[in-house]
């Protein structure tokens, strides 16, 4: 019992830093410490060290030592380098995966696609970004690669924040959605060709609306845009 609630205090305290770093309320660049944390948020200590020890592993905090964390900042380097990654792999899971669809997977990207979420409410963002980030790691894990899931889940982790601030400055639900829908028929139809421009394309769009939103909001980034 006691192993079991002190799991569920550092899931609670992963989920709740983890939402508040992608929604931003933890702002890139910002110092943070166990200390102040545990005041912020009334968790325990142990909660706290642990979820910065996964948020660390995941990318989003980087450990200073005594100095504290920062949160992993948002630059455009970075925003540039983990869609060049993405365009370059996913496309090729899309032809890898056509047609390797079971039932359950379809259903759960058919679902995944048909999300929505409203931009005034952080919540609705949160809960489609972590859409999003299923659909596009369903696709790498029925490709059957496993190494190359795994990257796509490591930069889909980075993303959720990066697509949480596109989708505040009103990048369209539908857009996002009528991609999606459209890249499953494409993989269910066994065309792997038109499922892999499909992604490509999606993610190009991605790409340039996220550097719009950015541009509206540079105080989130490391360098100054100028």
């Amino acid at each position: 019992m006691a192993t079991t609630q002190k799991g569920s205090l550092n899931d609670q305290a992963f989920d709740i830093l983890r939402s508040d770093i992608i929604s931003c309320h933890l702002k890139p660049g910002a110092t943070i410490t166990e200390v102040w944390l545990t005041k912020h948020y009334a968790l325990g200590k142990a909660a706290i060290r642990h979820a910065l020890a996964r948020l660390t592993q995941q990318g989003l905090t980087v450990n200073q030592g005594r100095l504290g964390y920062i949160v992993a900042p948002i630059t455009i380097k970075s925003i540039r380098e983990s869609y060049q990654i993405r365009r370059l792999v996913e496309p090729e899971l899309c032809r890898l995966a056509a047609g390797k669809l079971d039932a359950g997977t379809l259903a759960m990207l058919r679902t995944c696609s048909e999300a929505t979420y409203d931009s005034q409410k952080a919540s609705e963002i949160i809960t489609f970004s972590h859409a999003n980030h299923r659909f596009h790691c369903l696709i790498a894990k029925a490709a059957g690669n496993e190494r190359l899931a795994r990257l796509i889940q490591e930069l889909s982790d980075d993303h959720l924040r990066i697509s949480y601030v596109s989708m505040v400055y009103n990048q369209s639900d539908k857009r996002w959605s009528d991609d999606h829908a459209k890249i499953v028929d494409a993989l269910y139809a066994n065309n792997g060709e038109e499922a892999a421009q499909l992604m490509a394309e999606h993610l190009l769009l991605g790409e340039e609306a996220t550097m719009r939103a950015i541009l509206n909001l540079p105080e989130l980034l490391e360098t100054s845009l100028s």
